[in-house]
């Protein structure tokens, strides 16, 4: 319930595109990641996920009992908790600002020029270097250790796979996608405890650092991103409400769903951070742009938002912890 109450991600996958690109891999095993990404708009050549089917409890929580208790539900609160009622026209106030200026619309978005420059950075080349369980290990070809949720509610777990693999944790020592990683506090407590049983206790693990939107200030959260990004042994996840860099998103069917404002409003999202690249105008020379990897294939995977946009993003309030979200560092000790 608090997955599909709490996750913006309810689209399915696209078997086809999924077996096309599988039969490219297939007949280019050679090609260098450079390569990959002229092919691919200066992205990362990431396998889309295989289509996974609703399970029929699920679909039916979410397209017969939820469009009916939910609006319910939120009425109620809003008329009877005063505290509910100024977060969300905060909430409303903030994605319908975005809905007029999306950063998908900017040219920044997905940049070839600047998305050359992203994979140029040791921030995120760290997600494509050679996987510590490539069973060649005399191949040269690097592969992408970024990789896409492959359902509804398990853009926190694609995250940490994503995070984990890049600071060397073999792949296949890492558990498959699943839920349930819904907020920055059990998301650290599991990245951590699966850090360990991926090393078998073999080094010192991972500490993770959570820092919320609404308890620093933006100069804070950017020197913060600068230290975390600069840090060759740290990766950053952010715990983030898109919907206030991209709006409401009005487009097909889904709008007509009587969820669809509920998930705009209050759907949190994780994704992994890649780097960060300076603003040519030097009036924003203290908002230079921030690459994120979306694990909703649906965006097509890095794009740019200026730091300022996502600090709003990030200092949104999750109703259902009364917290704000967060960035999380999540670092490899030393051995």
């Amino acid at each position: 319930f608090e997955l599909l109450l709490f996750d913006d991600d309810h689209r399915p996958s696209n078997c086809l595109l999924t077996h096309k690109i599988k039969r490219e891999e297939a007949q280019n095993k050679a090609t260098t990641p450079s390569t990959m990404m002229d092919n691919n708009k200066g992205q990362l050549a990431v396998a889309l996920p295989s289509h996974q089917p609703m399970p029929l409890l699920t679909k039916l929580l979410f397209y017969g009992v939820l469009p009916i208790a939910l609006p319910v539900v939120v009425s109620y609160k809003m008329l009877t908790d005063k505290s509910y009622r100024l977060t969300t026209t905060s909430l409303f106030s903030l994605v319908n600002g975005a809905t007029k200026k999306p950063c998908t619309d900017e040219w920044y978005f997905q940049d070839v020029g600047l998305l050359q420059k992203l994979w140029s950075l040791p921030s995120a080349a760290a997600y494509i270097q050679k996987s510590a369980d490539t069973a060649d290990s005399s191949s040269d070809d690097d592969t992408p250790l970024l990789e896409y949720q492959v359902r509804e509610g398990y853009c926190g777990s694609a995250t940490q796979r994503c995070i984990l693999k890049s600071l060397g944790y073999p792949s296949n020592s890492i558990p498959d996608q699943k839920g349930g990683e819904s907020k920055p506090d059990l998301w650290c407590e599991h990245v951590k405890q699966i850090a360990n049983e991926s090393s078998h206790g073999g080094d010192d693990g991972i500490e993770t650092t959570i820092v919320r939107g609404s308890d620093v200030t933006y100069e804070e959260f950017l020197s913060t991103l600068r230290q975390g990004l600069d840090n060759p042994n740290c990766r950053i996840c952010c715990n983030y409400l898109r919907s206030a860099l991209t709006g409401f998103e009005m487009t097909g069917l889904w709008k007509f769903h009587p969820l669809f404002f509920v998930i705009k409003l209050y759907g949190g999202h994780f994704s992994p951070i890649l780097g960060m690249i300076e603003q040519d105008d030097k009036e924003e020379k203290d908002n230079p742009f921030i690459a994120i990897f979306d694990t909703n294939h649906k965006y097509k995977g890095a794009y740019f938002v200026p730091c300022r946009r996502l600090y709003d993003a990030v200092s949104s309030i999750d109703v259902g912890s009364k917290k704000s979200r967060a960035i999380i560092l999540v670092e490899k000790k030393s051995v």
